[in-house]
């Protein structure tokens, strides 16, 4: 499967080539190119083939690509629901939100289903086909990006074979914080004091300057699905302390489905869950230049198979972590089957701090070939954080491949290292360990560890039995691993 790249420019351009794991002969497509626009705060001359047949509810009809494809940008509300076809490039070119569901909820009314004012909250669902690639203009036109308010929802299911695609406009995607990102937020639960009374509605003030997050505690709220999704070359800096992740994930509950998503050389986190219990299977942060993963405000999901790899030479973490605030609940997320790649400045992996606890089994931290700064594995930092050490704060089955593998290299951490192995990951090309360390005699047995550890949060329906350490399976042939044949080439 070969992907191109959409360019706002009178050229076609070449293949990138095609994406990992292609097997010969496959000559599957996205060919996706784009003309230079004409449009206010567009870039560029012209050079399209004709102004753009788009449907009535476009904000504006843009030059069409040099072989006919129409180009439409899209509004900053979306009130009713809508479909993004993929024989449209759809273009952002200011912030875009669906649903009014960022405002603040009533919480006299005790249906709860109307905004402060008695407007009702919108059900407004954006569909968008597999295959659709998703253009955003550079940053101080408008600081482009997309939110999914509480109440609304975002269908986004793409393919192995034609992945959804957002990006900013350029010609490659090497570039970083030249759009916004994702943000997902949802009736979830919040570890915020007005969001524990039951069944009573909160208001909190969410970043990105997305509104307003939290909800009424429904664990199994239902935001949509995100299924085979790109995000690249996102993340901008809105004020001081209030970034765009790749993807953000506000109070998010589990009712929604989240999988195979590639987060790309994002200046900010690759993909922060703020509070909420979603589920994310199959994730691959590649080239993110702060945190890769950031959980805070009482997160308590799933994660499974997840590859991490930090970009060089910058300051994030793998993981950072906490519960920001107040002390309960605290964030407890179980994360299983994951690899992390540290190739930055941090002296550690994992930074897992303010009260944060969190439960991390059959994964591997281990370093980029040449990368000799990263000391410490773990790090557990506040007194907050290290009252939860082997109680609701655990690792389970890992090995542990540092700067200082064999001694340890778990800083202060303190957490029980017995199924701990300091041996080198010797990741193949899968990104599979060929450690022995890295196959085990059988799964997890979660019932069993919730005997041990109480607060445990995996979620065995969601969770699969696995036997060995990483995000993928050793022995896994390179072009039938599970990232295979969808993601940016040379991205891994």
């Amino acid at each position: 499967m070969k992907l191109k790249k959409l360019v706002l420019a009178t050229a076609m351009i070449g293949s990138l080539g095609g994406m990992y794991g292609c097997s010969e002969g496959d000559d599957t497509s996205i060919a996706i190119d784009a003309p230079t626009t004409t449009t206010t705060g567009g870039t560029g001359g012209t050079g399209g083939t004709g102004v753009s047949t788009c449907p009535s509810w476009v904000a504006a009809a843009r030059a069409q690509t040099s072989d006919g494809t129409n180009v439409c940008q899209l509004p900053n509300e979306i009130l009713v629901n809508r479909t993004l076809t993929n024989d449209i490039i759809w273009f952002i070119g200011s912030r875009v939100v669906v649903g009014n569901g960022n405002g603040q909820v009533d919480v006299t009314n005790a249906a709860q289903n109307t905004l402060q004012g008695g407007d009702p909250i919108l059900n407004v669902t954006l569909t968008i086909e597999a295959g659709t690639q998703i253009k955003a203009s550079a940053i101080g036109l408008g600081d482009p990006y997309l939110i999914i308010s509480r109440g609304s929802d975002i269908m986004a299911q793409g393919t192995a074979n034609a992945p959804i695609v957002f990006s900013s406009e350029d010609d490659d995607f090497d570039g970083s914080g030249e759009w916004g990102g994702i943000v997902i937020t949802g009736f979830g639960s919040h570890n915020d004091a007005a969001c524990q009374a039951p069944n009573v509605a909160c208001n909190i003030a969410a970043e990105s300057a997305a509104g307003f997050q939290g909800g009424v505690g429904l664990d199994n709220d239902n935001s949509g699905v995100l299924s085979y999704v790109i995000i690249a070359e996102g993340g901008i800096e809105l004020s001081i302390g209030d970034e765009i992740n790749g993807l953000s994930l506000q109070t998010v509950g589990s009712g929604t489905t989240i999988n195979n998503i590639q987060v790309h050389n994002n200046l900010d986190d690759g993909v922060e869950f703020y509070g909420g219990s979603v589920n994310v299977k199959n994730l691959v942060l590649t080239g993110n230049l702060d945190d890769s993963i950031d959980w805070d405000e009482g997160y308590v999901g799933n994660i499974q198979y997840a590859i991490v790899r930090q970009a060089a030479g910058t300051e994030g973490n793998g993981i950072e972590a906490d519960t920001q605030g107040a002390a309960m609940p605290f964030s407890i997320p179980t994360l299983v089957n994951a690899t992390f790649i540290a190739d930055g400045d941090e002296p550690e992996v994992f930074q897992l701090k303010e009260g944060t606890g969190g439960f991390i089994h059959n994964s591997i931290i281990t370093t980029a070939t040449g990368n000799a700064i990263v000391a410490n594995c773990v790090q557990v930092s506040g007194a907050e954080a290290q009252a939860n050490r082997n109680i609701r704060l655990a690792v389970n089955n890992l090995i542990g491949d540092c700067a200082d593998a064999g001694t340890g290299a778990f800083g202060d951490a303190v957490l029980d290292t017995t199924t701990v192995s300091f041996v080198e990951a010797a990741l193949d090309a899968s990104y599979a360990s060929t450690a022995p360390e890295a196959e085990l005699g059988a799964p997890i047995d979660f019932t069993a560890f919730a005997g041990v550890f109480a607060e445990s949060t995996a979620d065995a329906t969601f969770l699969d039995a696995t036997d060995y350490l990483g995000a993928v399976e050793p022995g896994t042939p390179a072009a039938s691993a599970w990232w295979a044949g969808w993601i940016i080439e040379g991205s891994l």
